[in-house]
């Protein structure tokens, strides 16, 4: 292998373990390191002799510049795992909304695996948004996104264009998005069930509320949540399409 080839396999790997950084399943904390960076060596091995050489890319590259190219490679490694992410992130926004509506919210620890606050049904929420991921393969529909990167903008290729502010917007809207389409139908009955105890409370001011509120919301809400689970599955499949459509969002903003 050249000389060339050889910083066309550093770009490369760059960007991939800068992927492997953030995106969802790889970027886990229980994850050695090492295997991350085994993981992004190993991959770099597999697409890099795939991957063209750009004009530029001479044995008498300044070094500087070429820095500066590898600085461009691990922004867009990052952004294209952290938008990958985003999804994961509106699937645990929902429990968590659930935890607050339902009075699950005082029960929420730092997760180790994340270092973030997470509650009982965000943490639940992840996991089936995990669990459904890799029954579909979507790990696979990942890996293949990021192969695909190398084509829409080839190594040394990453131009910062002025729409992804814009795209950007479109990715977190599209986040907090989900999260409400999941959330919307427990947190309707969870409103009426608010509607009837306040009621309740007028007509009945001897009645304490709050001691019969606490355990009637968790009890419907858990119930109605129950009854739509195969909904919720139903949304979280489309989890890799999203990711597709956002992944391609920010690729088409650094070319």
């Amino acid at each position: 292998m050249d000389y060339a080839r050889w910083l066309v396999f550093l770009l490369v790997f760059t960007r991939i373990t800068a992927f492997i950084a953030a995106a969802p399943l790889f970027s886990n904390r229980s994850i050695p390191p090492l295997a991350k960076i085994g993981t992004g060596f190993g991959l770099a091995v597999l697409i890099s002799p795939f991957v063209s050489s750009p004009d530029w890319l001479t044995p008498e590259v300044d070094i500087i510049f070429f820095g500066l190219m590898l600085a461009a490679e691990t922004l867009l490694g990052l952004a294209l795992g952290i938008t990958a992410n985003m999804v994961f992130t509106g699937i645990r926004i929902a429990g968590q909304l659930l935890d607050l509506q339902i009075g699950f919210g005082m029960s929420g620890l730092v997760d180790p695996t994340s270092q973030m606050h997470s509650t009982l049904l965000g943490n639940f929420f992840n996991l089936v948004g995990v669990l459904l991921l890799l029954t579909i393969d979507g790990h696979h529909s990942l890996l293949l996104a990021l192969a695909q990167s190398y084509e829409l903008v080839p190594p040394g290729g990453v131009r910062f264009q002025g729409v992804i502010v814009q795209q950007i917007v479109t990715v977190f809207s599209g986040m907090f998005l989900l999260a409400l389409k999941i959330v919307a139908p427990v947190m309707a009955v969870l409103l009426i069930s608010d509607l009837s105890l306040g009621l309740v409370a007028r007509t009945v001011p001897q009645l304490n509320v709050f001691i019969l509120g606490f355990p009637l919301k968790i009890g419907v809400g858990l119930l109605v949540l129950a009854v739509i689970m195969p909904i919720v599955a139903l949304a979280f499949s489309n989890i890799v399409s999203l990711m597709e459509r956002d992944l391609h969002l920010i690729m088409g903003s650094f070319r």
